[in-house]
């Protein structure tokens, strides 16, 4: 069965379904659109698998933790407490599970989000310090959009208002849509460098 670790294999897979995703949506060929879907139907199911592996690997990393008693392993526990809690509670009684996702999850996660915000004031305070002329325009810019999201600036300065939406609107804009054209360009070079068998990386 040496053929099946054969590098060839994984390429021609890649081949045969990026061409048919890429004529289906050219041509107007009913074949071509059944297998399409199809593929994407395996896509759907072999992610559902990856989550399930990514599980199954992530219960035998805390199980370890748990049975050699590492630094920690408390935290392990809670895990396997909260996962055990919110499969029995989603079958058996899904207004807990509502209880448990609204009541428990939700504001952890906001804590959590509020606890990196102090980050982000460190990377905001450090980018803010103007020392060239890129740096004045970033923080002329910020500024101005910080004032568009306070109202009471909106209130004493009404301008304000207008800067902000014409930064958003006009550079802000053009430097998104330059970034997403770059990003797609180097997609579909890293694309093509696949489909030719440059790019193989992923066959290990």
């Amino acid at each position: 069965m040496s053929w099946v670790r054969r590098r060839e294999i994984p390429l021609i897979i890649f081949a045969v379904t990026f061409l048919i995703s890429l004529l289906q949506y050219y041509l107007a060929v009913p074949f071509l659109s059944e297998v399409n879907t199809e593929m994407t139907n395996w896509v759907l199911i072999m992610s559902t698998f990856a989550l399930g592996t990514g599980l199954i690997a992530l219960c035998i990393y805390h199980g370890k933790i748990i049975m050699q008693k590492k630094s920690g392993y408390f935290v392990s526990i809670i895990l396997f407490i909260s996962m055990l809690m919110l499969f029995i509670s989603y079958y058996a009684a899904p207004s807990f599970a509502d209880y448990l996702y609204n009541e428990i999850y939700t504001p952890l996660s906001i804590a959590i989000i509020c606890f990196t915000a102090f980050y982000n004031y460190t990377a905001i305070y450090r980018a803010f310090r103007v020392r060239n002329i890129d740096a004045a325009v970033f923080a002329f810019a910020a500024v101005f959009l910080m004032m568009l999201y306070a109202p009471i600036f909106e209130v004493i300065l009404p301008q304000t208002a207008t800067v902000a939406n014409w930064i958003l609107d006009v550079p802000n804009m053009g430097a998104s849509r330059g970034v997403i054209i770059g990003v797609a360009l180097g997609t579909i070079a890293i694309a093509v460098r696949v489909l030719l068998g440059y790019e193989r990386a992923y066959t290990g």
